[in-house]
């Protein structure tokens, strides 16, 4: 009898194991969906949908049902609950961030976590003003000289990862939703372009980093999208409940990903936040949204 146990307990075999350790979570500040995933010729993201779209899973259903804003969307991402806050930077969080959640229950330093700017008055993203959270849970941050520069966030991301070797990351790549407030269409599209083109470069970036190659899990989101033309100003704007401000994208590549997937199941930006403590093995206990099940391979159990 205690052979036959025995043998049972190694008949199978899980070839799935978690392998996620780090995960980084960009933010192309602000595009219409109509300019990304929705216009079907992709022409202002060929390397998202050419390159980086066919390594992972996007979600094509994916919207901000919260305040359609910069500080607002960023703020429900990270906590998983819907933030309404002001727009300048002037209110943080109220509810407990990745972050905070992160650090508080694996015990780690302020340099596990960054924000990575971007725009300053996103600074407010270290730590929420929660009671059994706050500044002794906060991430550290890094800030850009030239807000507009994606180029720059991109270098700010790399230094941050080649100095501190973080865990968790939050990037915000402002150059589009800037463009886009300057009333310029082409600037705009052509700012897409180039997040376009920084998201490919991220990602070899990670790939090629022994500390992190096959080990992290990249989120690739917006915070809001813009108002539909004929709507208000059009895409010059966004913060109403409009169909181009509220729908948005997320792309996840990484380890426990599957690969070559469009899911067009209905997902919110809320839903980030505990997707993220999944994968990272931690709770965010404060979240109101739901783990994006698609987002891991489910485990194959096969016979030796």
């Amino acid at each position: 009898m205690k052979k036959c146990l025995f043998v049972l307990l190694f008949v199978f075999t899980s070839v799935s194991a978690q392998l996620t350790e780090n995960v980084f979570i960009i933010v192309i500040d602000g595009p219409r969906y109509s300019e990304t995933y929705g216009d079907s010729n992709h022409t202002y993201i060929p390397n998202l949908w050419l390159a980086l779209r066919p390594q992972g899973i996007l979600y094509t259903n994916f919207y901000n049902n919260g305040t359609t804003k910069t500080n607002s969307g960023h703020s429900s991402i990270l906590s998983g609950t819907w933030q309404s806050i002001k727009n300048d930077g002037s209110e943080k969080p109220s509810m407990p961030t990745l972050f905070e959640c992160y650090r508080k229950q694996v015990d780690t330093s302020a340099s596990s976590c960054f924000v990575v700017l971007g725009k300053k008055k996103l600074d407010v993203l270290a730590y929420s003003t929660h009671p059994d959270y706050g500044y002794q849970y906060a991430a550290s941050v890094k800030y850009s000289e030239k807000e507009e520069d994606d180029c720059l966030t991109l270098e700010n991301i790399k230094d941050v990862m080649q100095t501190y070797r973080p865990k968790l990351i939050i990037a915000n790549f402002a150059g589009v939703d800037i463009a886009a407030h300057d009333e310029d269409f082409e600037s705009y599209t052509n700012k897409l372009k180039i997040a376009d083109s920084l998201m490919w470069v991220l990602w070899n970036l990670i790939q090629n980093d022994s500390i992190y190659q096959n080990k992290t899990t990249l989120f690739i989101t917006n915070d809001h999208g813009r108002h539909l033309d004929r709507i208000k100003t059009g895409f010059h704007d966004h913060g109403d409940d409009c169909e181009g401000c509220r729908h948005i994208s997320l792309l996840i590549l990484g380890p426990d990903t599957p690969a070559g997937v469009i899911d067009s199941t209905f997902y919110e930006q809320i839903d980030i936040a505990p997707t993220v403590a999944k994968l990272l093995k931690f709770e965010m206990p404060y979240s109101k949204g739901k783990i994006i099940e698609s987002a891991f391979i489910k485990e194959k159990i096969l016979e030796e």
